[in-house]
């Protein structure tokens, strides 16, 4: 990388801007705007301070101000959806990835030939940048704890202003960029260090490429004995595969560095890497494969919708290593370069598209679920209604709600199935929006006695039969001519059900019984008639006042 002598002037007034927008964020009443601000601030700084004396070659600010504004503006639509926390999230990771990719291409456009990038630019750039920005990093970290030991000094000495004032967020605001920036300046300059530690990592990449490439060759030869069964009985085979195939990629292209050399291996090393090139779109296809069977299982979640994606990017950078290992080439692997910057400008655009309507992983996941309920692929009672209103983001309660309309008015599934999928609804259902009165909640299977109402004020009746409500049923538990009540709770947790009887007229909690399995499925012997009632074989034995009942052994053969 050239040195560029740029006055520090020019970093201290990036680094200023960039700490007069990060205040927004701490203080502005917007929150949303305030995250707009932050992160134009690190997108456009960063790539600023970066590109340095350059930025006003060949229109190459644009690129910058476009790349800063398409991030901030994602950046501030997710935060608005607050109920996507879960994209907000993954969005953070992302943009280091997005913004690392875009500064790639934009540093290398003032040294570009014609309107193509030169390749070299771009691995030169690709890599140094990463140490650039480590360096910066660390000369930020060491200037804080110098700032941090100057506190604590003073501290001793009984003036704590010092301290209060380095750990106030607008010292830090203001500060840190500073010191980021004079870090950014030093890399820059000392590209030499830079192109040594740049050295150093691909030099372990050109060692462990042949390690890898040997792993890859002997799992999949050992496929060919085991069968690929045990790949699609484990719950993590994709995750794994894609280590095993980006790490591969990233040490083949640690060698193949610019493309203008030869790697350097002996023949038998070439070989065996080419056979591993070779090796990577089958364990593709087989992560593909797998990954397909829990969502053809399970449904679509938004985890499985980025697994298929990052299975994708992965196949075509298989693909188009196993192309480059065609022979007659000037340079081995030397098709690289074409495929290289194509793929990661569509790992870009994919990545972003992510991040909005056009390829949410929320909306397809809701959508799917859906989907498969109203065709019969999930059972009302295997249905996950929590899963729908509570990890599926906006999309997720919009489905949630259409679902809810949909069984109200009768228009899905048979009556047995939208019962049960009502009392799921339900369940999921936050309180405050629960369309039901508050309290509890009993559902007669049968006729109710007169003086029923009078259960509702009951304490275990209001502690068990809230949200979710209880099934109550008359019958004769013990033969006297008077009808007791079996209470059953609906909720998916409840192992017991509870008896009441009339006392001196009024109800009265009487007998719990308990290991009933799972209420619902009490419930549904009950509608059906097929509970039974059975008599204790055994009387029970009344000894000093208390009554002893028995519990027969079983029965052995």
């Amino acid at each position: 990388m050239p040195v560029l002598n740029r006055s520090v002037l020019y970093y201290l007034a990036i680094a200023l801007v960039q700490g007069a927008l990060l205040l927004t964020f701490i203080h502005y009443r917007n929150p949303v705007l305030a995250v707009f601000c932050a992160t134009l601030a690190l997108v456009g700084g960063i790539n600023l301070q970066l590109l340095g004396g350059a930025v006003r070659q060949r229109g190459t600010w644009l690129l910058v101000a476009g790349l800063a504004l398409l991030m901030a503006s994602v950046s501030a639509w997710l935060y608005a959806q607050s109920a996507d926390g879960w994209l907000w999230m993954r969005w953070i990771p992302a943009s280091l990835v997005l913004a690392y990719i875009g500064a790639a291409f934009i540093l290398s456009w003032p040294t570009r030939d014609g309107n193509r990038l030169r390749y070299q630019d771009l691995y030169q750039h690709a890599w140094n940048n990463a140490f650039i920005v480590l360096l910066a990093l660390l000369v930020t970290l060491a200037f804080w704890l110098l700032l941090w030991l100057c506190g604590r000094l003073f501290t001793i000495l009984g003036a704590p202003v010092l301290s209060d004032i380095f750990a106030s967020l607008e010292f830090i605001c203001v500060c840190l960029p500073i010191f980021f920036s004079l870090g950014i300046r030093m890399g820059r300059q000392n590209d030499k260090a830079i192109g040594l530690l740049r050295n150093v990592l691909l030099t372990v990449c050109r060692y462990l490429l042949p390690l890898c490439s040997l792993i890859a060759v002997v799992f999949t030869l050992a496929l060919a004995v085991t069968g690929v069964a045990p790949i699609f009985n484990t719950g993590y085979s994709t995750s794994i595969l894609l280590c095993l195939v980006g790490s591969t990629l990233f040490l083949l292209n640690g060698v193949f560095q610019d493309g203008e050399h030869d790697a350097g291996y002996a023949r038998p090393l070439k070989l065996l890497v080419n056979a591993s090139l070779v090796c990577l779109p089958l364990l593709m296809a087989l992560a593909c494969y797998s990954s397909w069977l829990r969502i053809d299982q399970y449904g679509l979640t938004p985890q499985r919708f980025l697994a298929m994606l990052l299975i994708g990017i992965a196949l075509v950078h298989s693909l188009a290593a196993l192309w480059a290992i065609r022979p007659r080439q000037a340079v081995w692997l030397g098709s690289l370069r074409r495929s290289n910057p194509l793929i990661a400008l569509l790992s870009f655009v994919v990545l972003m598209l992510v991040f909005t309507p056009v390829l949410n992983p929320l909306t397809y996941s809701a959508a799917n679920q859906m989907e498969r309920l109203l065709s019969g692929r999930t059972s009302a009672d295997a249905f996950d209604a929590r899963a729908l209103r509570y990890r599926l983001g906006k999309p997720g309660i919009e489905q949630f709600e259409r679902l809810s309309r949909l069984v109200k008015e009768g228009q899905i599934l048979d009556a047995p199935s939208r019962e049960l999928l009502a009392d799921r609804l339900l369940e999921a259902e936050p309180v405050s929006m629960s369309p039901r009165e508050y309290g509890p909640k009993l559902e007669w299977i049968g006729p109710a006695p007169e003086d029923s109402a009078q259960m509702l004020n009951l304490t275990l009746i209001e502690s068990q039969c809230g949200s979710s409500g209880c099934a109550a049923w008359q019958v004769d538990l013990d033969d006297d001519g008077v009808n007791e009540v079996l209470v059953v709770p609906k909720h998916e947790y409840s192992t017991s059900a509870f008896v009441y009887a009339r006392h001196e007229g009024f109800w009265r909690d009487y007998a719990r019984v308990d290991g009933i399995g799972t209420g619902r499925a009490l419930i549904e012997q009950i509608r059906a008639g097929t509970l039974k009632l059975a008599k204790p074989r055994y009387k029970t034995l009344v000894i000093d006042g208390r009554e002893l009942g028995m519990m027969p052994y079983p029965q052995r053969d």
